[in-house]
């Protein structure tokens, strides 16, 4: 932000003097913010255990909205790992299945296809947000933050 700021008053001052220096302070700061933001998935920066919730989409069905607990590891190629799911009821971790996962770098995804299902899952600030979908139904929404 402090960065931002800089190229603020910079580009006021010259405003009226140097447009085409306004124009590089314009594109230097567009390209630095934006690849401040940027978070690429590895399998090593996944790997442990993650913590967070599993939010229903589907009212008046079965599923409940639930904390969840996943432990990552990495799975038999560079490009896999394989997730422990647990929910967590009365305060104790209870197994919900195994799934494996590929990393697909061109979208930057974790995906999971099996029981007419589909994960997907970004990593976003620090955060591993994802879908399921069942039956081309939006089912759960899944947010994680990395514990150990």
């Amino acid at each position: 932000m402090k960065l931002l700021c800089i190229h603020v008053s910079l580009l006021k001052y010259y405003a009226m003097k140097h447009f085409s220096f306004i124009a590089a302070a314009v594109i230097t700061c567009t390209f630095v913010c934006c690849q401040s933001h940027a978070q690429k998935i590895t399998i090593d920066s996944l790997a442990g255990v993650w913590k967070g919730t599993s939010l229903c989409q589907v009212k008046n069905s079965p599923c409940h909205d639930e904390i969840v607990v996943y432990h990552i590891a990495k799975g038999n190629t560079p490009d896999s790992c394989i997730v422990q799911a647990n929910k967590i009821v009365n305060g104790v971790e209870e197994d919900m299945g195994t799934l494996l996962f590929k990393l697909d770098r061109a979208n930057d995804e974790l995906i999971s296809s099996s029981y007419n299902s589909k994960w997907v899952f970004k990593l976003k600030n620090g955060k591993l947000e994802g879908t399921l979908i069942h039956d081309s139904n939006l089912f759960r929404i899944i947010q994680l933050s990395k514990i150990k």
